[in-house]
């Protein structure tokens, strides 16, 4: 079975449930390159003294993503999938459609390769929050959950790995996970703060331009 990075592991899910020309195994491939790359670039930006080669070797092991994508490339998928289901991702596919623009005039415009706190950052931290925010409303009670469970555990190759570790100790995960019933915020700080270098969850909205 095909896994992902957190930010991504409910895209999949919500998006390739349309029409589509390719088959859905074909898809899910391109799709698990483009989002692990998006967060190898994005966490390679992000980190003194690292390189995005290094940050996506990871990815590269997947099979059909052993060539490392331009960032044009990398967000033309992921703008082609979360368009399907747009009302899902009201708030990252702003910036998204903006990356897609620039990628239109510019082939090599470095839309993830930015720095700190702009709108590449706020693309990913939007991305977090959508994705966490659609977990919230919509699959905690349901077999989804292990699949999120999964995904946490794929994206441990880019995250802090205490944090992994704190997050899979005994009875930790669905404690965590059962408790964005409560606090959103929280899990959002915990996965985009400590694990992206996001702004809080408080600041997000007045951090991002447009927002």
């Amino acid at each position: 079975m095909l896994r992902f990075p957190i930010i991504f592991a409910v895209i999949l899910g919500t998006v390739l449930a349309g029409p589509a020309a390719k088959s859905v195994l074909e898809q899910a491939k391109q799709l698990q390159c483009a989002t692990c790359q998006f967060l190898g670039a994005s966490q390679a930006a992000r980190t003194p003294g690292a390189t995005r080669a290094e940050k996506v070797a990871h990815c590269q092991k997947n099979d059909g993503c052993q060539v490392e994508m331009t960032d044009c490339e990398i967000i033309t998928v992921i703008h082609s999938e979360i368009e399907k289901t747009p009302e899902k991702f009201q708030n990252s596919i702003e910036f998204v459609s903006r990356a897609v623009g620039k990628c239109s005039i510019d082939s090599n415009a470095p839309v993830i390769s930015e720095d700190n706190m702009n709108p590449a950052q706020c693309m990913l931290c939007f991305l977090v929050y959508d994705v966490l925010k659609y977990i919230n409303y919509n699959i905690l009670e349901n077999p989804m959950l292990g699949s999120v469970a999964e995904a946490i555990d794929e994206a441990c190759a880019f995250l802090n790995q205490d944090l992994c570790q704190a997050l899979f100790e005994p009875h930790a995960f669905e404690a965590i996970i059962r408790g964005l019933q409560d606090s959103l915020g929280g899990f959002y700080d915990l996965i985009a703060v400590q694990g992206f270098g996001c702004v809080s969850y408080t600041d997000l909205f007045g951090a991002c331009p447009g927002h």
